[in-house]
C-alpha cells in the first residue's frame, strides 16, 4: 500500500455517499471503515470449558461459525480517496485473538487493531507481528521496553480523545497517557482519534 499524504481517518464507523463526498471535499486521502468485534462473546477461555463440552455433546459445532463479520463493501470510484477495511478486536485473553486469526473473513481486512482489556493481554500482543494498531485506553500502562518492542514490530499506538468529553478525571487520564507516549516514544508510531 502506498503511503498516504494529507488527512487520514483510521476509524470511520459509518459510510455512505454523502460522508465519502465530505471526506473528499475536506482533502482526506485515506479512510479506514471500522468493524468492531467484542471477543468476550466468543466463549474462548478456561471459564467456558463446560459450555463447550455441553455444546459438543449436543452436536453443536462452534467451528462452523465465523466470528469475524464480512467487511463493509463500499463502491466508490474516486481515485482521490482510498478506502480500506479495519477490524478492531476487543480481547480479554490471547486465545480469542488466535481464534480471530483462523477466521476466513479475517483475511478480507487491511488493518487489524486490538484493544486489550487487561494488562496481561497487552504484554502478550506485543509479541505478535500481525497486529497493526494497539488501541490504548487511559488505564493502560506502558514501559519503555514494551514501547521499543512495538516500534521494532511496526505496531502503532492509538489514543482516543473521545473519553475526554466525559469528565475532567478522564480528560486528565487521557492527556497523561498521550504525554507519556510522547515522552517514551519521541513522537513515533502514535495515532490520535476521536
Amino acid at each position: 500500500m502506498k503511503v498516504p499524504y494529507g488527512y487520514c481517518d483510521f476509524r470511520v464507523e459509518r459510510v455512505n455517499d454523502s460522508i465519502i463526498n465530505t471526506f473528499i471535499e475536506y482533502g482526506y486521502t485515506l479512510i479506514a471503515v471500522n468493524t468492531t468485534v467484542n471477543c468476550s462473546l466468543l466463549g474462548v477461555g478456561n471459564s467456558n470449558r463446560k459450555k463447550r463440552k455441553i455444546a459438543e455433546c449436543n452436536g453443536e459445532n462452534n467451528e462452523e461459525n465465523d466470528w469475524v463479520p464480512t467487511p463493509k463493501v463500499i463502491n466508490h470510484d474516486d481515485s482521490k480517496l482510498t478506502i480500506v477495511n479495519r477490524l478492531t478486536v476487543q480481547i480479554s485473553n490471547i486465545g480469542q485473538l488466535h481464534r480471530i486469526f483462523n477466521s476466513q473473513n479475517f483475511k478480507l481486512y487491511n488493518i487489524l487493531a486490538v484493544e486489550p482489556l487487561n494488562d496481561q493481554v497487552f504484554q502478550d500482543i506485543l509479541t505478535l507481528s500481525s497486529i497493526d494498531i494497539i488501541n490504548c485506553n487511559f488505564k493502560t500502562s506502558i514501559t519503555p521496553k514494551q514501547y521499543t518492542i512495538a516500534i521494532e514490530k511496526n505496531i502503532y499506538f492509538e489514543v482516543s480523545y473521545g473519553p475526554m468529553l466525559v469528565n475532567y478525571v478522564a480528560r486528565q487520564d487521557v492527556l497523561s497517557l498521550a504525554h507519556l507516549l510522547h515522552i517514551k516514544g519521541k513522537s513515533k508510531v502514535k495515532i490520535y482519534l476521536s
